[in-house]
């Protein structure tokens, strides 16, 4: 099973949003940014606080691809696998109280970057909803595309 590797973690670490591509019954793709969480073992944890098309998709076929771009070196990555929707419990409280932290730090840098800068925001996190869902997605591909058009794939 592939996991997540040294390199991988630091990518993701950077990012606040990753996409995630799923399939419902009726064939029709959906993709959209979810905030990412963590990345630990051979496990993504996601936060999805709009519950709609994703989490329907993902209780009709749990397959799962997320994308995501390393700007420092324009890698690009699909890790693919099946997901799990946790919207209560143990796991869920955790990654809430982690969420909680991640969101003060993405509150706190968008507000300073605001004033620095001047641009004003018209929304910030504190205006988001309570009803969240963890999608756990465990990775079965990691597919690696250079910036030459080469990829590079591991399986578990």
């Amino acid at each position: 099973m592939p996991k997540i590797t040294e390199k991988l973690k630091e990518i993701l670490e950077k990012r606040e949003f990753v996409s995630i591509a799923t399939v419902g019954r009726d064939g029709q793709p959906n993709s959209v940014p979810k905030f990412f969480y963590r990345g630990k073992g051979n496990f993504l944890y996601l936060l999805d606080y709009v519950v709609g098309k994703t989490i329907s998709n993902l209780r009709e076929n749990p397959k799962a691809s997320v994308s995501f771009m390393d700007l420092d070196t324009l890698e690009a990555y699909r890790l693919n696998g099946t997901a799990r929707i946790i919207e209560r419990g143990p796991v869920f409280d955790a990654v809430l109280k982690g969420w909680d932290k991640k969101l003060v730090k993405l509150s706190t840098d968008r507000v300073i970057e605001a004033v620095r800068t001047g641009k004003r925001r018209g929304h910030y996190e504190i205006e988001m909803t309570e009803h969240l869902a963890v999608i756990k997605i465990r990775i079965e591909t990691v597919i690696k595309v250079g910036r030459r058009g080469d990829i590079w794939e591991e399986t578990g």
